[in-house]
């Protein structure tokens, strides 16, 4: 699995470059981003589009990242949660057995020895 991911991450980057390779042209236009609020206007300075791309896609890759890790440590916790579980179940069925081991014992009928 682990060649498959490199695989198509090295194939990804390549379809990028031949990407940027074809568009270089248009990728080099800038454009002006503003932001006009009621109370505030707020403009960039002119930014070429190939910027924009890649910091557009760095955001992306950094959310999924954030996302990721918050579902790991999820995961690690309720994995600890079962694992209390379990040991605590195992605790109450080996309680159980010996519970059952003593009544049983109890309830068999003791061998008599014979008289002298």
């Amino acid at each position: 699995m682990r060649y498959v991911k490199a695989f198509i991450i090295g194939l990804l980057a390549i379809v990028a470059v031949v990407f940027v390779i074809e568009n270089i042209e248009a990728l080099r236009q800038t454009i002006q981003l503003r932001l006009n609020l009621y109370v505030a206007k707020v403009e960039t300075a002119p930014i070429e589009i190939w910027v924009i791309t890649i910091l557009s896609f760095a955001l992306g890759a950094v959310l999924v990242l954030i996302q990721f890790v918050f579902d790991h440590l999820k995961q690690r916790q309720v994995i600890r949660q079962l694992r209390q579980n379990v040991e605590i179940m195992a605790g109450d069925l080996k309680r159980a057995g010996m519970a059952m081991e003593a009544a049983s014992a109890a309830a068999a009928p003791k061998p008599e020895t014979p008289k002298q």
